[in-house]
């Protein structure tokens, strides 16, 4: 093959290089040239897991390295944290349809799409035609604050930033809240199974680190503050994110965190189960050995296994409620029968501790009027 016989040719040495005698050329064996099989795999990114791929970045940059997250952390931080806001909006657009990621929908066609050749719209732009064309409900607070990060980014990447570190990591916060709560209400339900699955899974192991970065979990706090002040009785610390966020209000769903989303879908002897051994630190054998009620019971009300007997509310951090996770009913005077020695709940301090079916069997004529 010429090619392959010139490059045996031997080429003049540089100046002062000592001259050695040129290897003899290989005779050519074919006339087509044999491609070796790559050693590394393509780059391969759809768009929704490049989003996710630059979300994960963005946890990594803040609770990987220094504490607090150092200068170029918080960099980093800004730029892929921007760069997966644009992407999983345009991720959401397209289940409407792939023309309104183009700049100018009127120029698009599939053959463009398909090849990524052409000018897709700003970060903005997707946003708006989310809530205009989607028709989701997303908030002018929401489109403030990805506009400010984006002000953040295009000052990083074209000129240079000089910004409060509090500041920076205040306006990330604000765009994290906006996307954990975009990715499960508007994003996910619009996945195929295998995807929503994945993206559930990526979501499960930034939840952990929620916790670890304050400023989001101050600013998510503060937003829900106002709504967790009204189910306060039902609301305890979620074996998750460890906020006092997580609702066992009786929900047909299950008992739900409304800081990390956490759900036990129609599960709530797990919720039970799992609040009582990571938050309170009890098993099932814990209290047996003393007398005491076991931590998870049933429930004298609907009879779930949900029932924890000593879980400590929001309304009342300080001491221990009985709190049934699975119909949300709070019990203020919790005993045992005393007749069959059922959980129950006397309604009064002073009144006899029967349950229905034992005051039936002792008192019949009162059971009758």
């Amino acid at each position: 093959m010429s090619d392959q016989n010139e490059s045996q040719q031997p080429k003049e040495p540089e100046s002062g290089a000592e001259q050695t005698s040129a290897p003899a050329a290989v005779p050519a064996q074919s006339g087509k040239k044999t491609e070796l099989p790559s050693q590394r795999p393509d780059v391969s990114y759809t768009l929704l897991s490049n989003g996710m791929d630059y979300l994960v970045s963005v946890f990594q940059h803040l609770t990987e390295g220094a504490t607090p997250p150092s200068a170029r952390d918080l960099k980093y931080t800004v730029l892929h944290l921007q760069a997966a806001t644009e992407v999983l909006l345009k991720a959401r657009l397209v289940h409407e349809h792939f023309s309104l990621v183009f700049a100018d929908p009127r120029e698009a066609t599939y053959d463009k799409w398909k090849s990524g050749k052409f000018k897709s719209c700003g970060t903005l732009d997707a946003f708006d035609r989310l809530r205009r064309i989607a028709r989701l409900a997303l908030s002018d607070d929401d489109r403030d604050g990805i506009a400010e990060l984006a002000k953040d980014r295009n000052a990083l990447q074209h000129y240079g930033l000089t910004h409060n570190a509090h500041a920076v990591e205040f306006r990330a916060a604000i765009v994290l809240e906006f996307l954990n709560t975009f990715i499960h209400e508007h994003l996910i339900p619009e996945l195929d199974p295998a995807e929503a699955a994945r993206v559930e899974r990526n979501m499960d192991s930034l939840r952990l680190q929620f916790k670890g970065i304050k400023t989001l979990v101050k600013q998510r706090m503060n937003n829900l503050r106002s709504a967790l002040a009204k189910v306060a009785d039902v609301t305890v610390k979620c074996p998750d994110c460890e906020q006092w966020a997580l609702v066992a209000d009786g929900a047909e769903a299950g008992p739900t965190c409304r800081f990390c989303y956490q759900s036990w879908d129609y599960l709530p002897q797990s919720a039970a189960a799992n609040y009582a051994w990571i938050i309170l630190g009890l098993d099932e054998n814990s209290n047996i050995a003393d007398g005491y009620d076991p931590p998870v019971t049933n429930c004298p009300n609907c009879e779930a296994y949900a029932l924890v007997t000593e879980a400590v509310t929001a309304a009342d951090p300080s001491g221990t409620t009985p709190l049934c996770f699975a119909c949300g009913n709070v019990f203020h005077h919790l005993t045992d029968c005393g007749g069959c020695g059922t959980m129950m709940d006397s309604g009064q301090p002073d009144r006899l501790p029967l349950c229905s079916n034992c005051a039936r069997l002792r008192y019949p004529g009162e059971a009758l009027r």
